[in-house]
């Protein structure tokens, strides 16, 4: 009797003791499913597992002994959400980390571009022959792809409407195709805006271009000025083969074309070398055709001046206004050669018109690109980016080399070159002033020097062809 109680009193110790150890369990569990790590401690490799046999005492029915408050019901541990499987990443900058120097790339320019859906802009050019090809290759391909509208006009503004727009506020142009020397003349009288350079990237750009940034943004070509004639008039080798040939009346006696006032960029150099045509046989002599000394040019005028009374005398010397009007009064008849630009001779070359560009003559080559009127960034921020992009969309490589499709001008990003190497170039590289076998004829402008003698040379010229 004895052993049956020593024997219950065990077992009831034993019960008390389970209990109380089952009590402290349930604690320490709801106390490490609410602290304050959510994650919990993995239990280690080498941990000894419980054995299939042991069965654990459900919670519920532990007895809890006198004096110990039974813990508040909790809900069954809920394991820690898996943390959310980051969305890829596009690699794609915002424009705000753009830089000048790691500008947009193709794809963050065409990102940002699509936020400007819907909306619009107004461009202006020249018309003509190259306004249809900036059409083809980048006005059209760009509203299709961006939903953005491009209003266009033509003809460029002269110097004086673009200042008073900048002055008065009332822009009615957001784009402005433009050269160099024209830019450079505008920025003297804070007429046109400073471009974003993080937007629009220059940096393998001929250096007339990058020579002017950051007023002028991309979208640009290289031209030239040449001296086209009539091979009905001239056939063979009759020709004429210089510039002094050119200014000859008595071995060509007929009539001739320059252009005038409204387009006279060209025209210094033109005489320059018709003066001494030895000098295109020389990277120095060259040189000294692009940028004339002060005397030179005075010099260069009074012989201009004279030599137009002679011609005017001979009916000999027409002027034209557009680009144009060379091509037209060549096939006309109206004329037997004329100073032009090479991209409209082209043109008609391609409708069979007799007419030849006398490359060996020498040719002067000129930039253009894209610019924008003071004032705008500050009236409309909105577009301002917008401008820029579409500048700098116009502006890599695959897109710039796009214009040379329609029209023989080359473009000003050098990293082009290697797309006009493909077949759809094949009919119009020949005929680039870049080409390999037009280069060596070629006198660079320096623009910017130019632009900045604008004014004064401008006015010699009117004089001189009064």
């Amino acid at each position: 009797m004895n052993r049956l109680k020593i024997f219950r009193k065990a077992a009831t110790k034993r019960r008390t003791i389970v209990g109380i150890f089952s009590v402290l369990m349930v604690v320490l569990l709801a106390a490490a499913a609410c602290g304050e790590e959510a994650t919990p401690t993995p239990v280690p490799a080498t941990a000894t597992p419980v054995p299939p046999t042991a069965t654990p005492v459900p919670p519920t029915a532990t007895p809890v002994p006198p004096g110990v408050t039974p813990p508040a019901a909790t809900a069954t541990p809920v394991p820690p959400a898996a943390t959310a499987t980051p969305a890829p990443t596009t690699g794609l900058r915002p424009i705000e980390e753009w830089t000048v120097d790691n500008p947009g790339t193709l794809e963050e320019v065409e990102a940002q571009l699509e936020k400007h859906r819907g909306e619009s802009f107004s461009f202006v050019s020249w018309g003509g022959a190259w306004q249809s090809a900036l059409r083809e290759a980048w006005l059209l391909p760009f509203q299709k792809e961006f939903g953005i509208e491009i209003i266009e006009d033509s003809p460029v503004p002269g110097s004086a409407k673009i200042r008073a727009a900048a002055e008065t506020g009332n822009i009615a142009w957001d784009v402005i195709d433009q050269t160099p020397d024209q830019a450079a003349q505008l920025r003297l009288t804070d007429s046109i805006e400073e471009l974003d350079m993080s937007i629009i990237d220059l940096r393998d750009f001929v250096d007339a271009i990058k020579n002017i940034s950051p007023y002028l943004g991309g979208g640009g070509v290289t031209w030239s000025t040449v001296l086209a004639y009539n091979t009905d008039v001239y056939p063979g080798d009759t020709g004429p083969k210089s510039w002094a040939d050119f200014f000859d009346l008595e071995r060509f006696p007929g009539r001739r074309a320059l252009s005038g006032v409204v387009a006279w960029g060209g025209q210094l150099q033109i005489q320059r070398l018709a003066r001494e045509p030895e000098l295109l046989n020389t990277p120095e002599g060259r040189r000294a055709v692009a940028k004339p000394s002060d005397e030179q040019m005075v010099e260069d005028f009074a012989w201009f001046a004279d030599w137009v009374d002679q011609a005017e005398a001979a009916n000999s010397i027409i002027y034209w206004s557009t680009g144009s009007d060379c091509p037209q009064m060549l096939i006309s008849g109206e004329v037997d050669m004329c100073s032009a630009w090479n991209g409209r001779i082209y043109d008609a070359q391609q409708e069979g018109v007799p007419i030849r560009i006398c490359w060996e003559c020498g040719h002067f080559m000129g930039t253009g690109g894209f610019s924008a009127i003071k004032g705008l960034k500050e009236q409309d921020p909105v577009k301002y980016e917008l401008v820029n992009l579409f500048m700098a969309w116009v502006a890599f490589p695959e897109n710039a080399a796009e214009v040379s499709k329609y029209i023989s001008y080359g473009p000003t990003n050098l990293k082009s070159a290697t797309f006009i190497d493909g077949p759809d170039f094949d009919d119009v590289r020949d005929h680039l002033p870049s080409s390999g076998t037009n280069i060596p004829y070629a006198v660079f402008w320096d623009e910017v020097w130019l632009g900045s003698i604008m004014d004064v040379a401008e006015e010699r010229y009117i004089i001189a062809t009064q």
